[in-house]
């Protein structure tokens, strides 16, 4: 089986230095986990830019999805009738956001931000003003936990 050589730990100071930049939280994740699972960068980033912020309207966090799409790219399938790794994936995703859940409660990027969303202009400005994202506090965190069960995850397989 081949090894998966993820990039250095995520840190919450290093993804609040990532979405400092002007990435968003998926954008995040993957900057920690395309090379490693074969993709390059900056097809990536620009493939992921569209998650944050639940998709900008507080569906499931932008970086939980960027997890969910790096275990696609170990544990997807690109062959028709592939039932038994399709129940691998689906088993690795159940895994993975039931541990993420555990960690902080919920996969929904309003409910992870307090009932705000960055769908509404106001509410998006209250999130950045009382430092609930970006920079400052949460998202960083959950960018660094999710990096943190996808490297226990993906590193397993060594």
């Amino acid at each position: 089986m081949e090894e998966t050589i993820m990039a250095e730990k995520m840190t919450v100071e290093k993804a609040a230095e990532i979405l400092g930049q002007g990435f968003h939280c998926s954008q995040c994740v993957m900057w920690h986990t395309a090379e490693a699972l074969g993709m390059d960068k900056k097809q990536a980033l620009k493939m992921t830019g569209g998650l944050g912020g639940g998709c900008f309207h507080g569906d499931v966090c932008g970086a939980v999805s960027a997890g969910v799409a790096s275990l696609g790219l170990k544990y997807g399938y690109c062959e028709p009738n592939s039932a038994e790794q399709n129940a691998i994936l689906i088993s690795k995703v159940n895994e993975f956001e039931a541990r993420f859940i555990e960690k902080n409660g919920s996969i929904v990027c309003k409910e992870l931000l307090g009932g705000l969303s960055f769908a509404v202009p106001e509410e998006a400005a209250k999130i950045m003003e009382n430092g609930l994202a970006g920079v400052i506090k949460n998202c960083p965190k959950y960018c660094a936990d999710v990096c943190e069960i996808l490297d226990d995850m993906i590193d397993e397989l060594k």
